[in-house]
């Protein structure tokens, strides 16, 4: 999977307006809506992401200090992503949350196993707009306990249903073998 291109497209799907740069000869996807910016680095493995990210983060910071700072309230809220396709052993997952909590001058996402459209919707999740939560059917209620309460007697699921006090579907699930 080429991680540039497509983030560019799913960017661009998701109301940014994308395009390529680069720093240090390494590539990279420079974003921005209406309330955020960003960059967006990919890298061959997760070793190059973890040594690279800091300096690939300053420089494309330095490269592009004008356009942020004439950025006005967006300059609170850019965005800095390193993702790679390569996965990630328990000690480079450790590393990658400590790239995400390191809050100093950008936001940052740190994600591997990038490798496909799925994953690479997931990294960006954060920069991506909210999805709409799915419709679902109506539901009846008493059929669905009626339905999943197999263990219980039947009185006492009815006395359940039809709000009769704790006691008394106490009483009935007593008496029940």
């Amino acid at each position: 999977m080429d991680i540039l291109t497509a983030s560019a497209e799913l960017l661009t799907e998701s109301g940014y307006e994308a395009s390529r740069g680069s720093v240090n000869g390494r590539e990279f996807i420079a974003f921005e809506d209406e309330t955020v910016l960003g960059f967006l680095f990919a890298y061959a493995d997760i070793s190059s992401l973890v040594e690279c990210w800091a300096q690939n983060e300053r420089q494309v910071i330095r490269d592009h200090q004008f356009v942020l700072r004439r950025s006005g309230q967006k300059a609170w809220n850019i965005y800095v992503a390193f993702l790679t396709e390569a996965t990630s052993d328990y000690a480079f997952s450790v590393r990658l949350i400590a790239i995400e909590e390191d809050i100093g001058g950008t936001r940052k996402v740190a994600r591997a196993g990038i490798r496909d459209s799925f994953d690479l919707r997931g990294a960006l999740l954060p920069l991506l707009p909210l999805q709409a939560a799915p419709k679902l059917e109506a539901v009846d209620m008493h059929a669905e306990i009626r339905q999943r309460a197999t263990d219980l007697h039947t009185r006492a699921v009815e006395a359940f249903l039809h709000r009769a006090d704790d006691a008394v579907i106490l009483q009935v699930l007593e008496e029940e073998p």
